[in-house]
């Protein structure tokens, strides 16, 4: 990196990364007040309990460490008033008084005050930021901690994880973890054994992360050692990932992106009964024991509910009047998207000839009514658990983890009709890398795939955990944004074009950038899931013939 007056000294890029990373921060933080403020009004409008009291705290409390490990004094040092002012109100099952509530308001004031003024002082100055627009609002799910002192990879990692939407914090000595503190409860740590932060001893200095931040924290280590000794050292440190010098930056995003997903959702269970108070009880089983239930009276309306609930598993009654549960297991099994769905009867009946023959129209267990609770559940998880493995390798894309051509078109339909139910907003965004067939002819398809999955691997880390990715196929993908409109899906997708576009590809002998195209349509100006693609498709191509790296709106959109 270079400015007019020649190369800029490492440390002086790095302290502009990190003010990037603080503007980034300021320019959040009225989303972030207006929250707050929202949540202390509700509380003071009957919802104050012990319980919301401490939530609230909590949400204060965090941007105490964030505001400090950001370089912001004031900041922290309101949002610490605040804190413990709320601290002396929290244990109380009533609200506070006029007089209290009164000095709650006017430390809500001030910390906003602090954080704008601040943010004034921290302003870039007129073209520092080499011209780019403004990125879209985006709110950081992954915090990564990195254990290193300020050097090249320190100052690296921070540029390319960021375009990946990770937030980073670093931290130059492990002894700091516990004087400085971190901003919140991180998704991982990375620890540069190399550097004098680091200490040389992966072991040692994994425990001493641990005693700071708990032992659930993911451990990534990188290091100058290659032999077998310093990796069993890792494996036996609990290491989720281990990296040598020189790194391929783009395998760390890989990792990270494994270790940092989500925990998958709860089971989904769709009980259909026509004893109400019995299909009650079994949801009620299901449901204490962390499972989603949703309960069908009418067999007759099973469909949709497939389509809509996409459940992991179906618990069916085998007697119902107008359609018995293996007569509608043979309608269920029609339909190519629903063979792999367990279904398991659920009855009275206790010939075991009666049930074999219920079990050879498709289901897939029988249970006697009354089952215990304990039984119910330990089944019907064991049967979602194999299915939802199942269905993991027939539905996503080997290369990228992101839905198959087909099931991205189900998830679409899904969504549609929730939108439509609910009169509700829903964008739809085709992408495309642009010249892909030109990087695969110039530096090989392994190369290539390495490209798919970097998109694959930003797209989960910058989009919310309720949007629906997949690979349309070749190099195109479909995202589906419920409850947004077509202008926020499109500064959405501009800023992941921008972001997409700063991410470097490594070859082994080179790095390499490359860009992408988007179009996208919204829902009801597009009413079906055929003209949704149809016109984000020739929205895509419309920025193709525009020039490329660009995002654009269908006709009339946005």
């Amino acid at each position: 990196m270079a400015n007019d007056n020649g190369p800029i000294p490492p440390a002086e890029q790095l302290a502009q990364e990190l003010a990037k990373l603080r503007r980034n921060f300021l320019e959040r933080f009225p989303g972030r007040m207006s929250s707050l403020s929202g949540e202390w009004q509700r509380l003071n409008a009957g919802g104050w309990t012990r319980d919301s009291a401490r939530a609230f705290h909590h949400s204060i409390h965090g941007l105490v460490g964030t505001a400090g490990s950001m370089g912001l004094p004031a900041t922290s040092a309101a949002a610490r008033r605040l804190e413990q002012r709320v601290a002396a109100l929290a244990d109380s099952d009533q609200p506070p008084g006029d007089e209290a509530g009164g000095e709650v308001e006017a430390l809500l004031g001030d910390l906003a005050a602090a954080a704008a003024a601040e943010r004034q002082n921290h302003e870039p100055e007129a073209g520092g930021d080499g011209g780019r627009a403004a990125s879209s609002s985006f709110e950081p799910r992954n915090l990564i901690v990195v254990v290193e002192t300020g050097g090249p990879f320190a100052r690296e990692l921070a540029l390319q994880l960021g375009h990946f939407g990770f937030d980073l914090q670093m931290i130059e000595k492990l002894d700091e973890l516990d004087s400085r503190g971190v901003a919140r409860s991180p998704s991982a740590v990375i620890l540069d054994l190399s550097s004098p932060a680091g200490d040389q001893d992966g072991p040692r200095a994994a425990a001493r992360v641990r005693a700071s931040l708990g032992d659930e924290v993911p451990l990534v280590f990188v290091s100058n050692r290659s032999d077998i000794e310093a990796r069993l050292d890792a494996v036996r440190a609990g290491c989720r990932g281990y990296f040598v010098k020189p790194v391929n930056f783009s395998e760390i995003v890989t990792t990270l992106d494994r270790i940092t997903r989500s925990e998958p959702e709860p089971y989904r269970i769709l009980i259909i009964d026509d004893e109400a108070d019995a299909a009650a009880y079994h949801a009620a089983s299901l449901e204490a024991a962390g499972l989603r239930a949703v309960i069908l009276t009418d067999p007759f309306e099973v469909i949709s509910q497939l389509v809509e609930f996409q459940p992991d598993v179906i618990l069916a009654d085998v007697y119902m009047p107008g359609c018995s549960g293996p007569e509608l297991a043979a309608v269920i099994r029609q339909e190519e998207a629903f063979v792999g769905i367990p279904i398991v009867f659920l009855s009275r009946e206790t010939d075991r000839m009666k049930q074999i023959a219920a079990l050879g129209e498709g289901g897939d267990d029988f249970f006697t009514k009354p089952v215990s609770p304990d039984e119910l559940v330990a089944a019907v998880v064991a049967r979602a658990q194999r299915g939802r493995r199942l269905r993991q390798f027939m539905e996503h894309d080997g290369l990228t983890g992101l839905y198959s051509h087909s099931r991205i078109i189900d998830q679409l339909e899904a969504a549609l009709r929730r939108a439509d139910r609910r009169e509700g907003k829903l964008a739809v965004a085709m992408l495309d890398i642009d010249g892909f067939k030109l990087v695969n002819d110039t530096h090989g398809h392994l190369v290539g795939d390495q490209v798919l999955k970097a998109l694959a691997h930003l797209l989960r880390q910058r989009l919310r955990l309720s949007d629906v990715l997949g690979r349309y196929g070749g190099d195109e993908y479909l995202v589906v944004l419920p409850d947004t409109d077509a202008a926020a899906a499109l500064a959405k997708m501009d800023d992941i074009r921008r972001n997409f576009a700063a991410v470097e590809h490594d070859t082994g002998r080179r790095s390499f950038t490359v860009t992408l195209s988007g179009g996208v349509a919204e829902f009801p100006e597009a009413a079906s899931v055929h003209e949704l693609i149809a016109r984000a498709d020739e929205a895509l191509y419309r920025a193709k013939r525009e020039g490329r790296n660009r995002i654009v709106a269908a006709e009339g959109e946005g």
